[in-house]
């Protein structure tokens, strides 16, 4: 509860909901989009470090997945989190049953960069509401990174999942230094965004006891609750995945 409404507020940014990132491929061909999905193991869209792709002009993918839109929408998947929301409403609904406090489970879908009409919305929230078990209270948001402050996002959430959390991270990190988010927990993907190091360089750092993953949650640790997941959780979901209340 962080707002007095005695329910435990989740904010999900759209982007971990729908795999903006593939949509971002496909708006710039099809068959590129095919191709990535079936590479070998070597490249597998499901497992990768970076988004980065072979074949792929990667400036012209970072331009257009910066300026995505409703029509990245419209060529974007659900994501493996989507399939899962109704475990984790479910869980997370019996967890807060043994805190009196608390009553409930809100999500709170943060529709931002997208301009979305009114009717867009509403069929959004309402698939958004099946996908969590029909019962969790489900509201669409528009908060802008540079919205989301250590002190608003300590006030008003107690869960945050976010896919592009490294410019977040720097973009408050003045902030950080006077508000702790180390009790709030950050959910984003397991993924570089800097590129990912050389092998001579990963090799020392593993060598030395600490996987670069690993290493950005110790790094944040005492300031942020960083968990750090599969990036396949942000990507495509299975085709046979259905909702289940």
């Amino acid at each position: 509860m962080k707002d007095g409404t005695n329910l435990a507020n989740v904010l999900i940014f759209l982007d971990c909901l729908l795999d903006t990132r593939l949509g971002t491929l496909a708006r710039m061909s099809d068959a590129l989009a095919r191709r990535v999905l079936s590479a070998g193991k070597s490249g597998n869209y499901l497992e990768r470090e970076e988004d980065a792709f072979e074949g792929v002009d990667n400036e012209e993918f970072r331009r257009l997945y910066r300026a995505r839109d409703v029509e990245t929408l419209k060529h974007s998947t659900i994501t493996t989190l989507t399939t899962l929301l109704g475990d984790f409403t479910r869980t997370l609904s019996r967890i807060v049953r043994n805190r009196p406090w608390l009553h409930g489970v809100r999500i709170l879908v943060n529709t931002w960069p997208y301009r979305l009409d009114v009717s867009t919305l509403a069929a959004l929230r309402d698939a958004i509401t099946l996908w969590a078990g029909g019962f969790t209270p489900v509201e669409m948001v528009d908060y802008a990174p540079d919205q989301l402050t250590p002190l608003f996002v300590k006030s008003s959430f107690d869960i945050l999942f976010m896919y592009d959390y490294e410019e977040w991270l720097h973009m408050h990190g003045e902030a950080f230094s006077k508000t702790s988010l180390a009790d709030v927990n950050v959910i984003v993907p397991a993924i570089y965004f800097n590129r990912r190091p050389d092998e001579k360089t990963f090799d020392e750092l593993v060598r030395d006891g600490a996987h670069p993953f690993a290493a950005i949650t110790m790094l944040t640790s005492g300031f942020v609750g960083l968990e750090l997941i599969d990036v396949k959780y942000f990507s495509i979901a299975d085709p046979g995945a259905a909702p289940t209340a």
